[in-house]
């Protein structure tokens, strides 16, 4: 499946709680079918950011546009910090819902079936018919991450996706996230503090630099081809680039 290719445009767009600027100036073009890296110190208004990318919030000035439409006209995508899972539905019906919506109309077959092989992908098969209170935070975080790849969004924005999990999952995880994003590439744009989580997924790399948050540099991956992790994650230039942009992070 091919998703949009449209752009997201946000022109010196700030935003302030009480007076308090907690964004200042934000201006980005963000391509279709690309990942994108939120990374910055605390306090530099990565949540905030993609709050306002989902159309949660609304700018105190500036414009974001994707295409020539507002993020409140598009169909988004959103995996948040808390998973968002209700607790009367199993983790299939909650894939399931959040297909349904994206798409307005019915589950067919080819949903179900599609569905279920995201589980599978995602190594969920067996607690598909759980509910919430049954599930680890690790799972409940790879089922909120299934239903965003499930859905038909242009739009597919995590914040920290995959920080509750334990070293060896998350990298299972993360390779999962990419085998399915290449079956169905849309701009996804995720929140981290893993600076090699950063490198690996996305396309690019955006530093944003704290009181107020701001973009300090945008930086492209040298693993822009992103199939198989596994020898990035040993690779000298991951190493070495982990390295700078701590730097740049730091200041």
């Amino acid at each position: 499946m091919s998703t949009s290719n449209k752009q997201f445009q946000l022109r010196t767009v700030s935003f302030q709680i009480e007076k308090k600027p907690i964004l200042q100036d934000v201006s980005l073009t963000l391509e279709g079918q690309k990942i994108y890296a939120l990374i910055g110190a605390s306090g530099a208004g990565k949540t905030t950011l993609l709050q306002l990318l989902a159309g949660l919030k609304q700018p105190t000035n500036g414009t974001l546009q994707f295409g020539n439409q507002t993020p409140k006209e598009i169909v988004i995508s959103l995996v948040p910090q808390e998973y968002g899972l209700l607790p009367w539905q199993t983790a299939r019906q909650a894939v399931l819902a959040g297909r349904k919506i994206s798409r307005q109309q019915g589950i067919t077959p080819t949903d179900q079936a599609f569905v279920s092989q995201l589980f599978e992908k995602m190594q969920l098969t067996a607690v598909a018919d759980k509910y919430p209170n049954q599930l680890s935070g690790g799972q409940k975080q790879r089922v909120a991450i299934t239903r965003g790849l499930a859905s038909q969004s242009e739009l597919l924005l995590m914040d920290e996706p995959f920080s509750a999990l334990d070293a060896f999952t998350r990298e299972t995880a993360q390779q999962l996230f990419l085998d399915s994003w290449h079956e169905a590439p849309r701009l996804t744009v995720f929140v981290t503090h893993d600076i090699e989580e950063a490198l690996l997924l996305a396309h690019e790399v955006i530093v944003l630099e704290s009181n107020p948050g701001r973009v300090k540099q945008i930086i492209t991956s040298p693993f822009q081809e992103k199939q198989q992790l596994a020898d990035e994650r040993q690779s000298e230039l991951l190493f070495q680039t982990t390295r700078l942009l701590r730097k740049e992070i730091e200041g």
